[in-house]
């Protein structure tokens, strides 16, 4: 089975191409915009400037593809029958090409902070309920800050958000917690997945937190069978054979603007395609400052741009283990906290500063996707390890642009450093696998200099702009621009960041531009894709190359066997 890009059709003498519609960037959110763009009768172009599509949904291999990491694809919430993912790939025929592995509802993330282990349930009333039996000194504390996030998140007594969101859900979190009189390691435990956007409690609202919670607890927690790059390859299909184009190692260098309009991209390189419409979907800040220019913002846009916060940057640490974790008591999710003091982590992180203690976010895929097909042979294990570090150049000891191909990873001061929080990184893991450092065969760990250099993001940041007040609600950007034409997608829109967010607001944003409520039409069983337009799927499919349009898939998969029960 191959797969191919459409060659360009643009030649010299016939000027630059034209399509319908161009999207730069190829994370989710981008080339679930495309597909739905592609299965409306748009001409669509992507542009991604990476060699794999995906964003951060995409995976690597290691040791001779022995193993296969994700990025970041570790769980995602909402996507059981009904819930937005489902809706959101059900237009496109998707729901049974990307299926989705619900993980243990009894607890399917593990909580440590010292001297308590937590187990995150599916459902308000039984996270209520564990919480009272971890703390129950607390339980009038626990009921009050509990009610308060389920009216301000989950939609609960109605009649009253309006007044808790003025009177709670605007304020830091950490101010709910403290009025509701819980202890340190009562807060701890509430936060402890706050990693998932990685902001410190104290500048988070309430209502951004409750809100992470609601998006686990309403339906539990999944995974994708086979791994994060299945979401890439099955939208880039989508596109594909609908008559557009993806390609990759395509950078664009600035967004065209005419008369006051949106007309088309330059490469670096200088090539150039036309279109009616554009869509950015990648960093919102370098869209703005590189590849529109200065001189087409407006004075209001210019002042936000100055003050604008990202969300703090990954560092990540990718493991195998010649152990099946399936055998033991291990999480297929966990957060470890080596001390209570979340707000004291970030502090230091701002400053500039890296502690001895780091917390982690522990993902083992071969535990979430059994039968994973590329994860790890039988008898191993694969983890991802995740934390966040110093945003800054000086901190890393690097001195130019790491997206413009800095050379940095063989300078001593930042390979001593990256060795330092691998280990600070791999004692918070040891706490849950005591044993990690003596079954470990495989060790790497990325920067968020490595994030910078492959997702062209501002900051390293993964979730985009800091989820502060003035970021959210009505104060979020919107996917319409004040530049005709020019429309953005992503993780810093008004859809929000995160893999359902940004494939949901994929499905929005192409609405947008179409004129049209697509999610309603969905909704009532509109299906845009008739599914035998889509590559067939053989044994030999590989999603990696899949997500590499041009590339020729031959490899056979391999298939981890189940565990004997």
């Amino acid at each position: 089975m191959t797969q191919t890009a459409t060659p360009s059709t643009a030649t010299p003498e016939a000027g630059p191409e034209t399509w319908d519609a161009i999207v730069v960037g190829a994370g989710p959110g981008g080339l679930t915009t495309a597909a739905y763009l592609a299965a409306n009768d748009q001409r669509v172009l992507v542009l991604e400037a990476n060699q794999v599509v995906g964003g951060s949904t995409q995976v690597f291999r290691r040791a001779g593809n022995k193993f296969e990491f994700d990025v970041g694809t570790h769980y995602v919430g909402e996507c059981g029958p009904g819930g937005r993912m489902q809706t959101a790939l059900s237009g496109l025929s998707l729901t049974e090409r990307i299926t989705w592995l619900r993980q243990n509802p009894e607890g399917h993330c593990r909580i440590m902070v010292p001297g308590t282990t937590f187990h995150t349930p599916t459902g308000w009333d039984t996270y209520l309920e564990r919480l009272i039996a971890a703390f129950p000194d607390e339980e009038k504390g626990l009921r009050r800050c509990v009610r308060i996030l389920r009216i301000i998140s989950a939609g609960e007594e109605p009649r009253l958000k309006p007044w808790m969101l003025l009177r709670w859900g605007l304020r830091p979190i950490t101010k709910l917690m403290d009025a509701c009189g819980l202890s340190a390691d009562a807060q701890a435990v509430i936060l402890a997945e706050n990693g998932d956007y990685t902001w410190p409690p104290y500048r988070t609202p309430a209502v951004m937190h409750g809100g992470l919670l609601h998006h686990y607890l309403q339906d539990g927690a999944y995974y994708p069978r086979g791994g994060g790059q299945v979401i890439g390859a099955h939208l880039t299909d989508v596109i594909q054979s609908y008559g557009g184009t993806v390609r990759t190692k395509s950078r664009v260098e600035r967004i065209l603007i005419e008369d006051g309009r949106a007309v088309g991209v330059r490469l670096r390189g200088g090539e150039e395609f036309r279109s009616d419409v554009v869509v950015a979907a990648g960093d919102y800040k370098l869209t703005w400052t590189e590849l529109v220019g200065d001189e087409h913002l407006t004075r209001k846009l210019r002042k936000r741009l100055a003050n604008l916060e990202m969300t703090q940057p990954m560092f990540a640490v990718y493991v195998a283990l010649d152990v099946d974790l399936r055998e033991r008591d291990t999480p297929p999710l966990a957060w470890v906290w080596p001390n209570n003091d979340v707000d004291g982590y970030y502090r230091e992180v701002e400053a500039g500063r890296c502690p001895e203690q780091m917390p982690v976010g522990i993902s083992c895929p071969t535990a979430k996707d059994p039968e994973g097909t590329h994860s790890a042979p039988p008898g191993y294990s694969t983890l991802e390890l995740v934390s966040w570090a110093p945003k800054e150049h000086a901190f890393w000891n690097v001195d130019a642009d790491p997206m413009d191909g800095a050379e940095y990873g063989r300078d001593e001061e930042y390979r001593r450093l990256k060795d330092e929080l691998t280990e600070r990184v791999l004692d918070t893991a040891s706490l849950m696998i005591p044993d990690l450092r003596e079954r470990m065969v495989f060790c790497e760990a990325s920067t968020p200099m490595t994030q910078e250099r492959f997702t062209l993001t501002s900051d390293g940041s993964c979730y985009g702009i800091a989820p502060l007040l003035k970021n959210l609600g009505p104060f979020r950007p919107k996917v319409t621009t004040h530049i005709p034409g020019l429309f953005l997608g992503g993780a810093s829109t008004e859809f929000m960041f995160g893999i359902n967010a940004t494939i949901w607001g994929g499905m929005k944003t192409a609405g947008v531009i179409l004129g049209r409520d697509l999610e309603q039409e969905v909704k009532d069983g509109a299906v845009f894709v008739d599914e035998a337009k889509l590559t067939e799927i053989t044994e030999d499919w590989d999603p990696l190359l899949a997500s590499k349009p041009g590339s020729v898939i031959r490899r056979a998969a391999r298939r981890r066997p189940r565990a004997n029960a």
